[in-house]
């Protein structure tokens, strides 16, 4: 039977449809949910009236296909090319808003077993290496970084440094702003500020 994997690009989903879809793809079985792609014009409209919810409980996911680790870890410049703003600070959030998260759709999780074992995010070097700065110094490339926060501070970290972008407090809270509430980017801030005070 042939695989029939949507095409990569933008589309409004509810939770259970993205979960469908993993399911399926796991299973090397054609999903059942019927998937319309998005214009990249009508997608940032979606997004900008705050990607809340729409009354059938969809919101704006971007759905890409990846193979192995290293198209992993080429998400975020792939995501770029999507949404070049992505890391920018999210002026178009509002209540009810939606964090906008990438589907990636693994190709090579297909497999009669059910996929391949998923392997501990800290079996990346690259994670493993500010882990232990952390673990260390409390810190994440020299920034204060509190324990609960710290794998979104990870993923920023990395992926300003793949974008040679700098890495400074204003740049990560911006880009976790994605994630979190204001609540949560207020609580990050009055730590990691500290470390332009502490050095």
């Amino acid at each position: 039977m042939t695989l029939h994997l949507p095409v990569e690009g933008w589309y409004l989903l509810t939770d259970a449809e993205v979960e469908q879809l993993l399911i399926s793809l796991r299973a090397g079985e054609s999903s059942p949910v019927q998937l319309q792609p998005l214009e990249s014009a009508a997608a940032l409209a979606f997004r900008n009236r705050g990607n809340v919810p729409d009354e059938h409980g969809r919101c704006l996911r971007l759905v890409l296909h990846v193979e192995g680790v290293e198209g992993l870890k080429q998400l975020d410049a792939r995501r770029a090319g999507f949404e070049p703003d992505f890391r920018d600070a999210p002026t178009w959030r509002r209540p009810g808003s939606r964090a906008v998260n990438i589907v990636p759709l693994r190709l090579d999780a297909r497999s009669e077993g059910g996929g391949r074992e998923v392997q501990s995010w800290l079996d990346d070097p690259d994670v493993a290496a500010l882990e232990e700065e952390w673990r260390v110094t409390g810190r994440i490339a020299g920034l204060i970084v509190p324990a609960e926060y710290r794998s979104f501070v990870y993923k920023t970290v990395l992926s300003l440094r793949a974008s040679r972008h700098p890495v400074t407090v204003e740049s990560v809270l911006a880009s976790v702003a994605r994630w979190l509430d204001p609540d949560g980017v207020a609580t990050l801030r009055s730590v990691i500020s500290q470390s332009q005070v502490d050095g």
